[in-house]
């Protein structure tokens, strides 16, 4: 029992002193349990003020410790720290962007008969076969409206528009916009999503760019679109004799990566308008090289606005033929200034004719540029559109004169055969 008692002793000796100890070492003015209240050793009460997260409230006291910050990602913040513009913006643009499977039919030649009509043993013909194409698209009307490429859907004898949601419909052709390759759809659906277009505000060299769309969609196993990043590269790039033999002038350059399937889709800037339709890339690979092309969206209302005051885009005529001058045409008319084009033929009744333009007349100026060559005309009427009056400077025998073109709708297949 002694020993015991001994060992019980002991035991609640130490405990005793350790209790003794916690309290001497809490009573110490530099103790860190006593940081942010009681005293500090010029007597002084020294509080700590704890404010919400954010706050800009502060200690009263100078030799008072901050509270350590509390992350915003413990707090449930976690989309706001990673929402930054980029996100932002996508959110609003994608569920407005669809994906578009196309089925063209094209003429082809049946490889195992090319012996049998080289030889002449059977008649050479063709044979129709369905191709399987893909692209993306923006809707622009809660009541059914989508914007994409004309290459895209050009001669199809089936488009299915596909929702980010999933929901699928057929879509038919509206109207076809050669000039800018663009192509107005409709499906039959009400109150879709509507991304939001860029104001006339001008772009920057630099400023991000984001491109929405369905490259390879039909690899995919979600109808989710895809979003790549980079910059406005460059602003009013001309690009003649492409592939398909197109023009397309006053583009958007950008260095997000647009491939296969983003024709048609939305190019975006950070406050989630859109200010172009990804329309072609320069590439070896058939991918991505950092060099795309949009079409500036300013283009895109007005074709809208078109279709829907007029059921169809009004493309403008001019009515005649120019024919650059050349060092002989210069000589033999005895020319002084080299600028300009002589006007080969007028077509009557057209708005260069009721302008008073005629053959041999040398057209010098329009809307106060220089015709340095048929160019610059074929620029100034790209973007025009029917309505507009173009101001033109012109000379006939040696005599300046000016007028006013007003332009009018062709009713002609191809709006540039007025010029050569």
């Amino acid at each position: 029992m002694n020993s015991r008692n001994a060992w019980a002793g002991a035991l609640l000796g130490l405990l005793v002193g350790v209790a003794l100890g916690g309290i001497l070492l809490a009573t110490r003015s530099d103790s860190p349990f006593l940081r942010g209240s009681g005293q500090d050793q010029g007597g002084h009460e020294n509080h700590v003020e704890l404010a919400p997260v954010g706050s800009e409230s502060s200690p009263a006291d100078s030799g008072a410790i901050n509270p350590a910050p509390i992350p915003e990602s413990s707090t449930g913040g976690l989309d706001d720290e990673r929402g930054n513009a980029i996100v932002r913006a996508t959110r609003r643009v994608a569920p407005a962007v669809v994906s578009i499977n196309v089925i063209q039919q094209q003429a082809v030649r049946d490889p195992s008969m090319a012996f049998l009509e080289r030889m002449g043993l059977i008649p050479q013909r063709n044979y129709i076969r369905n191709v399987q194409s893909m692209g993306s698209g923006l809707i622009v009307s809660e009541d059914g409206l989508v914007v994409t490429n004309q290459h895209v859907v050009s001669g199809a004898v089936q488009i299915i528009v596909t929702l980010s949601d999933g929901r699928r419909f057929q879509a038919v052709v509206l109207d076809e916009v050669d000039r800018y390759d663009l192509a107005i759809l409709r499906i039959e659906a009400r109150d879709l999503p509507v991304a939001r277009m860029a104001g006339n505000d001008a772009l920057q060299i630099g400023e991000w760019a984001i491109a929405i769309g369905s490259p390879f969609g039909y690899l995919l196993a979600d109808t989710q679109p895809t979003v790549t990043v980079g910059v406005i590269s460059a602003l009013n790039r001309d690009i003649r004799q492409t592939d398909d033999e197109h023009t397309y002038l006053g583009m958007i350059q950008t260095d997000a990566a647009i491939n296969p399937g983003n024709s048609g889709g939305p190019l975006v800037n950070t406050r989630g308008e859109v200010v172009g339709i990804n329309t072609f890339i320069f590439s070896d690979s058939g991918g991505s090289v950092g060099i795309g092309f949009a079409l500036p969206v300013a283009r895109v209302r007005k074709v809208i606005e078109e279709i829907r005051t007029f059921g169809h885009y009004r493309q403008p005529s001019l009515g005649f033929q120019l024919q650059p001058l050349t060092p002989g045409i210069i000589e033999y008319l005895k020319l002084t200034d080299p600028v300009g084009a002589v006007v080969m033929a007028v077509q009557q009744g057209s708005p260069v004719w009721k302008a008073g333009l005629r053959p041999g007349d040398i057209f010098r100026e329009i809307e106060g540029i220089p015709l340095v060559n048929t160019d610059t005309l074929y620029r100034v009427i790209y973007n025009a559109n029917v309505g507009d009056r173009l101001r033109f400077r012109a000379e006939r025998n040696t005599e300046s004169w000016t007028g006013e073109i007003l332009l009018e709708e062709i009713m002609g297949q191809n709006p540039w055969t007025d010029q050569e």
